[in-house]
């Protein structure tokens, strides 16, 4: 099964795909196959499932974060996943996200914990979090989408 996902919709709405949170480890595996990279979860830290730049962060085996890394305006995806409606990152820069999330009714603040002189990091009213960085003419570097977990979960 291939997933697609829209780009423009991710960044205004947090919309990845199939996923809505709380997918399983063995859910993730099923829809995308053995990720590269797998990390169990420990006392402190989340179980990590990583597919190339595609990253599942996991807490009581249910996706609590997803983290997508763009690496000089490209995004490595494992070939179960399309992504449409993304031309490249590097016109992906603070004023463009900006703009888009205003056109779509979506607001955002400065994470004044998270930001500093290098990097400026975001979150919209929709959840999803937004790195720049600040020395590459603020030019998005991660997109990160939390989940909110059931409260039985």
């Amino acid at each position: 099964m291939r997933i697609t996902i829209d780009f423009m919709k991710l960044l205004t709405t947090g919309s990845l795909g199939n996923f809505t949170g709380g997918e399983t480890e063995e859910e993730i595996i099923n829809l995308i196959g053995q990720p590269e990279i797998y990390t169990p979860e420990r006392k402190s830290y989340p179980a990590f499932v990583i597919y190339g730049d595609l990253e599942f962060r996991l807490r009581k085996n249910k996706i609590e974060t997803v983290v997508i890394t763009l690496n000089n305006g490209t995004i490595n995806m494992p070939n179960s996943i399309e992504i449409k409606n993304f031309n490249g990152g590097n016109e992906l820069t603070i004023d463009f996200i900006k703009g888009l999330l205003s056109e779509n009714g979506v607001s955002w603040t400065l994470d004044s914990v998270m930001s500093d002189q290098y990097q400026a990091n975001y979150v919209s009213d929709k959840g999803v979090h937004f790195a720049f960085d600040l020395e590459e003419s603020g030019v998005l570097t991660k997109i990160g989408i939390e989940y909110k977990l059931m409260a039985n979960s």
